[in-house]
């Protein structure tokens, strides 16, 4: 199989499909790699690494012909007069939200792989790049809000006195949450955490943080609150609105994971509020790495779609959202 690594066209994406490492494991199956020069910049992987490993290196239309076309977000429209039947694209369509696009992708009649819907089961557990990412989302979270916040986070003891444990919130158990409030804890703060799932209350307890069935009450002591709830293909839900916000301490940080889930108080500018649903990007090394390591894993398991494939498997029937002009339709 000839594998052709993309380099994102947008502009605040700076993750990678492939790394260097992961090529080298490709080609070592007997594959060939291609990659677009300059597809790992942004991430911090060199082009030199990637010829070191035995990866070729082209432009960008040459990408295009490859049998496997691997990216992280999806391609730009004009790419499709490129494809060809038979082709196979795997990115990442959680973003995509209007029917022209995708219409225009079956037309090219190639086969692509949206990796946003690996089934939440054991044996996909290697592939799910949501979680993946959400892990390194929720850790970025909570450093960025450490960083902007004006206060130390430990209790900490001196002749000059005492300052007591910082005091945070996170909303939201899922991959991300448990995350952040296992890191806000690590690093020494007092962490209050909730989810709408009542079964989540160990898995919170687990990573040191107090459950909270009313965390809204919580806020106005809190220095740093922490957002997560997300819906696929929704808009995200409004968890806490400006009267909360204006409830909150003087100079609070506040991390909104989802874009959505906190309502802005313009009367409090003192407070700073950041909404950002792909933080994982500004750890792009370390994101790159787990993505390229999901899609990789991937591949091997549906033997790079030979013919020993095993296209009806219920990881492939959820992933696979067209093929040979088909809309989500099962391949026989």
């Amino acid at each position: 199989m000839n594998i052709g690594i993309l380099k994102d066209s947008f502009n605040d994406e700076t993750r990678v499909a492939a790394t260097p490492q992961t090529v080298e494991k490709y080609i070592k199956l007997g594959h060939k790699v291609i990659c677009e020069r300059g597809c790992g910049l942004k991430a911090g992987f060199s082009d030199y690494l990637y010829k070191k490993n035995g990866a070729l290196l082209v432009e960008h239309e040459d990408i295009l012909k490859s049998d496997i076309i691997l990216s992280v977000a999806y391609p730009q429209q004009k790419d499709f007069l490129h494809f060809k039947e038979g082709q196979w694209l795997i990115c990442d369509l959680r973003d995509i939200d209007y029917q022209d696009y995708l219409q225009a992708l079956v037309n090219t009649k190639i086969g692509v792989i949206d990796l946003s819907k690996i089934p939440r089961i054991s044996r996909a557990q290697s592939m799910d790049i949501l979680s993946s990412q959400a892990v390194l989302a929720g850790y970025k979270a909570a450093t960025m809000a450490i960083n902007h916040v004006k206060k130390s986070v430990p209790l900490l003891i001196s002749s000059a006195g005492t300052l007591a444990p910082l005091k945070s919130c996170v909303i939201g158990a899922g991959v991300a949450g448990l995350q952040a409030m296992s890191v806000l804890k690590r690093m020494g703060a007092n962490v209050i955490g909730t989810d709408i799932r009542r079964e989540t209350k160990e898995e919170i307890q687990s990573v040191g943080a107090k459950f909270s069935d009313n965390i809204l009450s919580e806020l106005s002591t809190s220095d740093i609150l922490i957002t997560t709830a997300l819906s696929a293909q929704k808009k995200p839900p409004l968890l806490v609105d400006k009267e909360h916000v204006r409830l909150m301490p003087e100079n609070a940080v506040i991390i909104d994971l989802a874009e959505g889930n906190v309502e802005e108080n313009k009367n409090r500018p003192d407070i700073l509020l950041i909404q950002d649903r792909h933080l994982e990007r500004q750890i792009p090394y370390s994101a790159s790495l787990f993505y390229a390591n999901n899609i990789y894993h991937f591949l091997k398991f549906f033997d790079f779609f030979s013919c020993n494939s095993n296209f009806e498997d219920e990881i492939f029937v959820n992933v696979c959202v067209c093929f040979n002009g088909f809309l989500r339709g099962k391949i026989k």
